[in-house]
């Protein structure tokens, strides 16, 4: 005592301690065996003006300890044997004369100590009968409640408690020794679209998101929030690393939410009150993934069809998002047509979560444009659905996948026999497959597939009928012409966009009948070119409802 009234600014706590007749002397009287020697932590005077409410409401009270009766917050303050600085450690639990409860040290890089996040203002005031740390206001009584009593009986936290109920946390965080809480308030839940809480919450198929996201507000150890204006990240339950910063009014803000109350100390943790939800990449939306991914004018568009909601909490959904650069290339009066619009924005939208590793070649996909698909075609690193280039893949969320593509993708209208029949520049190559015979006319009609057609326009077909004698020699000899056309045809779907500068494709053609003649195609992606046996494929492309046509400057001989 004497060591203590010698030191400044703690007159309350000596008159506390007087008055409850706490000398180390008189202990005697609560406890058989009292402690040789004491660590005192002992709060500064204007401390007491910053306390909490739970530490307000305990200063006061008296309680029956063993054999009499003391302020149970005063003996929490006690700890029974001399603990130096230099042998605490982080998250360390200390136990007090008040039953056996424990305050929590935390240590932070700057060499900084606190007892339950209270910092030390004077540490190691050495006496003869203890050791004395002044601290900047009363210790918090973590003993009144655990974290879970206090999450439930919090009318502020109902919300959050519902969520930790549903992903079936509260058993295992009562059982849990030391652990920091993110919680959000019921108005930070309220920003929330409520589709997505009621889908999350209490659909079962997403319980794995709604456990992302009660675990990425749990961290293990206690972080107190003057640890937290320290570091730059903190790591979840989750495995997520939330950006921790802190603002130049001091606002302390984790992943853009800001600690509205920070440090409310509890028997197994601290809680800090937040003003938003942190949600996972688990238990995003597929809106807020493609958000993410930055397929921000997609997402416009989702909501100006009336598809938002969809998006939101429903599914699974796999969606093909075009990037903001290729809505650019569309003409603006497209925009204008509301059913174009809500047929376009349905066609990248596929039934089914499919990550990249699960597609396969030449996989069709059903899209939500009804009788419609997208087809796949996965290389090596590069994968295409229809004629867009996947440029950023396998962003999760808790309702599919967005893959975002570099183009907008349209739906084919014609099989590959009618766009033959209708377009002008292909009369030859178009009367050579019907000279072939009424057979491979009809399948190129029907919506079977998919078939690679490569076909050669008029004006290439009039230089490569300058030789006489072996365009007379095919278009004369009815097996020969059928072996030619055979390699223009295959069955497959080649997707020029997404061959590789440098690779080799093999592709096989396609015959009706097994033949000695079936040769392997060789397509080859060189300085910008691609090219096939003798002849140059062109960049432009026709893509049908039963495959796609490819444009050569000749015929394949066989």
């Amino acid at each position: 005592m004497t060591a203590m009234r010698n030191t400044p600014r703690v007159k309350k706590f000596v008159e506390w301690m007087e008055f409850h007749y706490m000398e180390r002397r008189h202990l005697g009287r609560l406890f058989e065996d009292p402690p040789d020697a004491l660590t005192l932590l002992v709060p500064l005077d204007e401390g007491f003006r910053w306390a909490d409410n739970f530490t307000t409401s305990e200063l006061g009270r008296v309680a029956e300890i063993h054999r009499g009766h003391t302020s149970p917050l005063l003996l929490y303050h006690m700890l029974p044997r001399r603990w130096y600085v230099h042998q605490l450690y982080q998250n360390q639990q200390l136990k007090t004369l008040y039953q056996d409860t424990t305050v929590t040290v935390t240590k932070l890089s700057n060499t900084m100590v606190l007892f339950n996040c209270v910092p030390v203002h004077r540490v190691d005031i050495h006496a003869r009968d203890g050791v004395m740390h002044v601290l900047q206001r009363p210790v918090p009584p973590s003993y009144v409640m655990s974290l879970v009593d206090l999450i439930s009986m919090d009318p502020d936290l109902t919300m959050f408690f519902t969520i930790l109920g549903y992903a079936d946390l509260l058993d295992w965080i009562r059982s849990v020794d030391s652990i920091t809480v993110l919680a959000p308030t019921n108005a930070a839940f309220k920003r929330l679209p409520l589709r997505f809480l009621d889908s999350i919450t209490y659909d079962v198929k997403y319980f794995p998101a709604l456990q992302a996201l009660a675990r990425n507000h749990l961290m293990e150890g206690i972080e107190c929030s003057l640890g937290l204006r320290a570091k730059v990240k903190v790591k979840t339950l989750e495995g997520v690393a939330l950006p921790v910063s802190c603002s130049s009014s001091f606002n302390l803000s984790v992943n853009s939410a800001f600690v509205t109350k920070p440090d409310v100390v509890t028997s197994n943790g601290v809680l800090h009150y937040v003003d938003k939800v942190i949600i996972p990449p688990r238990a995003m939306s597929l809106v807020q993934v493609t958000r993410r991914a930055g397929a921000t004018k997609f997402i416009e568009l989702v909501k100006q069809v009336g598809l938002f909601d969809d998006l939101v909490s429903f599914g699974p959904y796999t969606v093909f998002a075009p990037s903001n650069r290729a809505f650019r290339r569309l003409n603006e009066s497209f925009f204008n047509d509301k059913a174009a619009l809500r047929n376009l924005v349905m066609y990248h939208l596929v039934e089914g979560s499919h990550a990249s590793f699960t597609l396969l070649d030449n996989q069709a996909l059903p899209t939500l444009l009804p009788d419609t698909f997208l087809r796949v075609k996965v290389h090596v690193r590069v994968m295409s659905a229809e004629d867009g280039v996947v440029t950023s893949g396998d962003h999760i969320a808790f309702n599919g996948y967005v893959h975002v593509v570099d183009r907008v993708l349209h739906p084919p209208v014609y099989s590959i026999a009618r766009v033959l029949a209708r377009n002008p520049k292909l009369r030859r190559f178009t009367s050579l497959i019907t000279q072939s015979g009424i057979a491979l006319w009809r399948e190129l009609s029907l919506e079977k597939g998919p078939y690679t057609l490569f076909a050669v326009l008029d004006d290439e077909m009039d230089r490569w009928a300058a030789d006489l004698f072996t365009y007379y020699r095919i278009i004369n000899d009815e097996k020969l012409l059928n072996r030619s056309l055979s390699a223009h045809i295959l069955d497959d779907f080649v997707m020029p966009r997404a061959l590789e500068e440098g690779s080799h494709s093999i592709l096989r053609p396609r015959l009706r009948r097994p033949s000695p003649h079936r040769y392997p195609l060789r397509l080859t992606a060189s300085e910008g070119r691609l090219s096939l046996r003798h002849a140059s494929v062109s960049k432009n492309f026709i893509l049908c409802t039963n495959g796609i046509i490819l444009f050569i400057d000749t015929m394949l001989l066989p």
